[in-house]
């Protein structure tokens, strides 16, 4: 590796830790979640350690579409729409195809009566019906394809503009959930394969409008308290009754704007704390990366996965009933995690199969 190569990857280890972090904090939800959304998930120890290991990760999903754009609107490193879309969209369509049919084909065989033709599958897949965490494919893909729009666009402005476009772009789907409508009702967002991007491109533009912004030193333990106060708020606040009015207007769900906020301080830190000279200057090591780098590279394939194996792990028993013990909990999540990343590592060295992990 050479010199430049060296300084060029550690100043991008953030995104290695945070794809990381995000990763094995989609499994925590997945795993905690039917415990946390239990009818016991306030009135016993179970449900709160689960609402724990569930609520404080939900900024997961915008940070890592903060990380897309922070590398895919890169207009130095852009070559043209046709090698863009050629390169993106191959990398992501034989994924979506795949999985879909992957878990398609398990429910169908496991959930007498889930299935009803071609049509009920298909109607499943374009409104997120086959799993919970496949949407992602298609917002991925969404932002993907509009990327060769925006990329002159954010050559041409600076980052005040970029910064006023996400602000923008974000306060679509803030304000669609809030209780506007009639009789305070939510105006609300349309969730189809072909507009899931749309919540998400507010989020999409901020992770360049930030890329290489540093906090300073005085800023950053305050920041923390902020996060983590946060990440309180969310547990304590999330289908509690005493939260109710909070709940209406800033709610434990992706396009609330505490999340919102809570995923921009955590893109601000890792990119102040994660670089050389920063405070976790260590995780920035060529011998760190060197280890770190293939779980990175490998979080599609772990996002994909790991549900499929969560899903087996309790219709077999293996892993408990969905609404279990905490003690349970933490030893899914572990065991998820670890199942799940040992089989993507090393089926993403298999040529044919890396083209969907």
């Amino acid at each position: 590796m050479s010199a430049q190569t060296s300084t060029s990857t550690a100043s991008l280890a953030w995104v290695t830790w945070l794809r990381i972090i995000a990763i094995y904090g989609v499994v925590a939800i997945h795993s905690a979640g039917a415990t946390a959304s239990s009818a016991r998930s306030m009135t016993s120890v179970d449900g709160w350690v689960a609402r724990a290991l569930d609520l404080p990760f939900i900024w997961a999903v915008p940070v890592f579409v903060m990380i897309s754009g922070a590398l895919s609107l890169d207009p130095a490193k852009f070559r043209g729409s046709g090698p863009y879309l050629r390169k993106r969209v191959w990398r992501l369509l034989p994924a979506l195809v795949v999985w879909h049919l992957v878990y398609l084909t398990y429910m169908a065989q496991t959930r007498e009566g889930w299935l009803d033709g071609w049509r009920d599958g298909l109607a499943k897949v374009v409104q997120g019906q086959v799993a919970p965490h496949l949407y992602f494919l298609w917002i991925v893909l969404g932002l993907s394809v509009l990327t060769p729009v925006l990329v002159p666009w954010i050559g041409r402005a600076g980052r005040r503009e970029w910064v006023a476009g996400a602000v923008i772009a974000y306060a679509v789907p803030i304000l669609s959930t809030w209780p506007l409508g009639t009789d305070g009702a939510r105006i609300g967002v349309t969730h189809s394969a072909w507009t899931w991007w749309l919540p998400y491109l507010g989020a999409y533009l901020m992770g360049w409008a930030l890329r290489g912004v540093v906090l300073p030193r005085r800023w950053v333990w305050p920041t923390l308290l902020v996060v983590i106060s946060l990440m309180t708020l969310l547990t304590w606040q999330w289908k509690n009754p005493a939260a109710a009015w909070l709940e209406s207007w800033s709610g434990a769900h992706y396009y609330s704007p505490t999340v919102a906020v809570l995923s921009v301080l955590i893109i601000l830190l890792a990119q102040t704390m994660i670089r050389p000279g920063g405070a976790l200057d260590v995780l920035t090591s060529a011998s760190v990366l060197r280890y770190a780098e293939p779980v990175a590279l490998a979080t599609m394939g772990i996002f994909t996965l790991h549900f499929l194996v969560l899903i087996v792990g309790t219709d077999t028993g293996l892993l408990g009933p969905p609404v279990t013990s905490w003690p349970l909990l933490l030893v899914r999540i572990v065991v998820v995690s670890l199942v799940t990343t040992l089989l993507v590592l090393p089926l993403r060295k298999v040529p044919w199969v890396r083209a969907v992990l």
